[in-house]
């Protein structure tokens, strides 16, 4: 393998919102900043393909609204298990993003002159601003263009394989690209903005690539990850891979749509739903889901119908979705994964347990409890990724030069080595495409002991086969990574989910069905300890 060493003062590893965010940030300093992606830096990332929607409270006239308000709103969706102190931060720190952005080449929809404000389920008062034309790619690319401009080096087609470190401290890390060249990135400071894990599931609206890579990393080099049983499924997905998704916010002003089973019953009724401004994703997400599960589905999901909307509310939605070729006044919906609220474990400075290591961005945890609120996500990655650049920074501004010890990369090259050198004859994509049938229908929407028993067991059994799969040639040996991080994310989702005996905001177990605050107000944190998961458990402050 053909090897190359780069040197830097700070390693932003992961090209969407918040990598972008930390290097600009952390470029501050007047540093070497280095991006490094495995896909195209502002592009391919959620934040690229998602509507530029965040929370930030202040942005409205004459509103009552604060932080304050908009943490109460984030905890009681988060079902009282976030971090308050993570919490404080992101809602304290939102508004600051608002002028960040627009300094950095953002525009943002308007209404006479005014930001566009709007209003979202689970949410107090209006306080989310979007992107021009509703679209993350507004908000990503000036992003990319502004980190550019201002010296932050990009690295792409590189998918990082290892953290190394020395002792309880990380010194970079090591990568390969598509044709199999080896990278070796030596780093006074080292930041994950990696993204979720939606890929593991069936159905998912998240980009190509979102394997879980962070959430590996850091517990192969022995962090610990918390809140990992909590898998946000977006309610209304438009394809059978649940790639699109449809506003669920028009099902709940009820403006003449009915969401309804195979018996033709408006399900919203059926489950006596009357506070619909109360009705966040887990909640539609969990009512769909059971539809479907008791036998009252339509092909795997649901149907809206518009025959009763009025014309000039028609003209509001989407064309694409609402007056297409065979529209019939009705669609087909049905839930797709959409977010991780679990992830590493931070502090307020984006710190880790290892010195040198920082994580911002949806690879982090703690600020969204149980459940993430609309328009969070945005707001979590821009505040988390400015913390992250400017804490990595001012580390790396006060410590000489680093090289990571030459045991830790002979042993990742000797290990990579070895996966490319199987001659195996399992099928990569047969794989992988079990593992996700496996997690939507036993580790997704409604879980129980012995789905989510079965489910480990197929887990582990793939992690045999895969070290036998097929590898002709190095191109195809990051997919196999890819596909063993997936396998390593599903088994923390599966224990974790396991050792949660309650229901609870994303998390439902139709065999522990209630919030139970008396023994569950706690997380479940897990690590590595010689090689295999370790659970327990830490009481939430409140």
């Amino acid at each position: 393998m053909l090897e190359t060493t780069i040197n830097t003062d700070v390693l932003v590893i992961g090209g969407g919102g918040a990598g972008l965010r930390a290097a600009i940030e952390a470029r501050k300093y007047d540093l070497d900043v280095l991006l490094a992606s495995k896909s195209p830096v502002g592009y391919a990332n959620n934040t690229a393909i998602s509507k530029g929607v965040f929370a930030a409270a202040g942005v409205g006239k004459g509103s009552d609204d604060s932080p304050e308000e908009h943490s109460r709103d984030t905890i009681r969706g988060g079902r009282l298990i976030n971090d308050r102190k993570l919490v404080a931060v992101m809602t304290g720190r939102a508004i600051q993003q608002v002028y960040d952005l627009m300094k950095f080449g953002v525009n943002f929809q308007k209404q006479d002159g005014d930001l566009w404000i709007e209003h979202h389920p689970g949410h107090t008062y209006p306080r989310h601003i979007a992107g021009e034309r509703r679209r993350g790619v507004s908000i990503s690319r000036p992003l990319r263009e502004h980190a550019a401009s201002i010296g932050v080096r990009f690295k792409e087609d590189v998918l990082i394989t290892k953290l190394l470190k020395s002792g309880n401290m990380v010194m970079g890390a090591l990568g390969i690209d598509s044709k199999g060249q080896l990278f070796i990135f030596n780093a006074k400071s080292t930041i994950l903005a990696t993204g979720g894990a939606g890929e593991v599931y069936l159905r998912t609206n998240n980009a190509l690539g979102s394997t879980g890579d962070g959430y590996a990393l850091a517990y192969e080099v022995g962090a610990s990850l918390r809140d990992m049983e909590f898998v946000q499924f977006y309610p209304t997905a438009l394809r059978k891979n649940g790639q699109k998704v449809w506003s669920y916010g028009v099902l709940l002003q009820r403006r003449g749509t009915i969401v309804r089973n195979s018996l033709g019953e408006d399900i919203l009724e059926r489950h006596g739903i009357e506070e619909l401004k109360l009705m966040t994703r887990d909640i539609m997400s969990r009512m769909m889901m059971s539809e479907i599960a008791e036998g009252r589905g339509v092909e795997g999901g649901l149907v809206v119908e518009f025959t009763n909307v009025a014309e000039e509310e028609l003209k509001k939605m989407p064309a694409e979705f609402i007056r297409g070729e065979g529209y019939s006044g009705e669609i087909w919906v049905t839930p797709t994964a959409h977010f991780f609220m679990g992830g590493v474990k931070i502090n307020e400075n984006c710190e880790t347990e290892f010195d040198g290591l920082y994580a911002a961005g949806e690879v982090g945890s703690g600020i969204h409890g149980a459940n993430r609120l609309a328009g969070n996500a945005i707001t979590e990655t821009l505040v988390f990724g400015m913390i992250a650049g400017d804490n990595a920074a001012s580390r790396a501004s006060k410590m000489a030069v680093v090289s990571a010890p030459r045991n830790e990369v002979l042993a990742e090259v000797e290990r990579l080595k070895e996966l490319a050198s199987h001659p195996g004859g399992e099928n990569l994509g047969e794989l992988q495409q079990s593992l996700r049938q496996t997690m939507w229908d036993k580790v997704g929407i409604i879980r129980n002991k012995e789905g989510l028993e079965d489910a480990l067991r197929q887990i582990l059994s793939l992690r045999e086969q895969l070290k036998d799969v097929l590898l002709p040639s190095y191109q195809q040996l990051s997919q196999v990574i890819k596909l063993a991080n997936m396998l390593t994310v599903s088994e923390m989702v599966c224990r974790a989910a396991l050792a949660r005996t309650e229901s609870r905001g994303a998390h439902y177990r139709i065999d522990y069905p209630e919030e139970n605050n008396e023994q569950w107000l706690k997380t479940i944190e897990i690590s590595c300890e010689s090689g295999n998961i370790t659970l327990r458990t830490t009481p939430v402050v409140v």
